[in-house]
């Protein structure tokens, strides 16, 4: 029997460019039971939608892709807008899932993190010896915090 063949998972983002991949990967380790909830049903950075996603989906697994997300000149334009609302929507997800009682969430980082100059190839230990590049500097660190705050990097789940 596959491990995710009895899991609940909740995979946010779910429908994104990433997150049809793990969904993908998922399906092919025989998980049963996928929620990928939309952000037009569940908004994310409110914590009474997360309540109300979490009743519904009742998740033994977390799996946080979810982002918002606009290219550089939208990150360049609104530079708090990006880091507040992947901020909360992290925190939020993270408190709720603690008090839900979920025994796993894994938020998801992204390259936008690591530091401007960073040597490459990048190592995954890299991502805090410095500040982001600029334009991406908001959305990467809200990423960075979320994806730091439940463990220590790197933080990995293999499907």
């Amino acid at each position: 029997m596959s491990f995710w063949q009895d899991k609940r998972v909740l995979v946010t983002g779910g429908a994104g460019f990433l997150g049809q991949v793990v969904v993908q990967q998922l399906n092919a380790k025989k998980a049963k039971h996928i929620s990928i909830p939309r952000s037009k049903e569940y908004d994310l950075r409110k914590p009474s939608a997360i309540k109300r996603l979490l009743k519904d989906s009742k998740p033994d697994i977390i799996l946080h892709l979810a982002a918002v997300v606009g290219g550089i000149g939208a990150n360049r334009d609104n530079p708090g807008k990006f880091f507040y609302e992947n901020l909360i929507m992290g925190v939020e997800l993270m408190e709720q899932a603690r008090v839900f009682g979920i025994s796993k969430m894994v938020a998801v980082g992204t390259i936008c993190a690591y530091p401007k100059f960073c040597p490459i190839p990048f190592k995954e230990d890299d991502i805090w010896n410095g500040y982001p590049e600029e334009t991406n500097a908001p959305y990467g660190l809200a990423k960075k915090i979320d994806a730091g705050a439940g463990a220590s990097l790197p933080s990995t789940i293999w499907l």
